[in-house]
């Protein structure tokens, strides 16, 4: 992510108001529909309705979107609660990803933890659960570097 510092108030808080602003901007993660629950210091909760154009078979939702719905939380979590950098970007350095089970014709809540945060780099766990039933789906690690 590269956002010029004129595009962001000069009253921004800290990494968790950047990502409020961010994620609803971002065309990507709009595309998807990502949409913040909640966000603490390290933290955040994302949730991604069902929509039938992000399934793969049937009522599957599509491995690729749960893919990238972990790297996004993955970002958030890196991002929040953070100071501000001089160089408001990141990018993700590292992703691993582990599908435990099918997610069908139900939406995905997205549970990112920094487990612990460098200068730059943050190491974030991220699970995958059904929306509705609270169904794990899917479990990822993430490395992420900021400024």
């Amino acid at each position: 992510m590269t956002v010029s510092p004129d595009q962001l108030p000069t009253d921004v808080a800290d990494g968790s108001e950047i990502m409020r602003q961010f994620v609803p901007a971002s065309p990507f993660v709009a595309l998807l529909g990502v949409q913040i629950e909640d966000i603490s210091d390290g933290a955040a909760t994302l949730l991604v309705p069902y929509r039938p154009e992000l399934t793969t078979v049937g009522t599957m939702m599509h491995g690729g979107l749960i893919a990238a719905a972990a790297d996004i939380g993955v970002m958030v979590a890196a991002w929040a609660g953070r100071p501000v950098p001089d160089k408001l970007r990141g990018v993700t350095a590292s992703l691993s990803l582990n599908f435990i089970a099918p997610l069908m014709e139900d939406g995905l809540r997205v549970r990112a933890h920094r487990l612990s945060t460098g200068r730059k780099t943050s190491h974030v766990r991220c699970e995958m659960y059904s929306q509705t039933d609270d169904v794990l789906v899917a479990s990822a690690t993430g490395t992420y570097q900021v400024g």
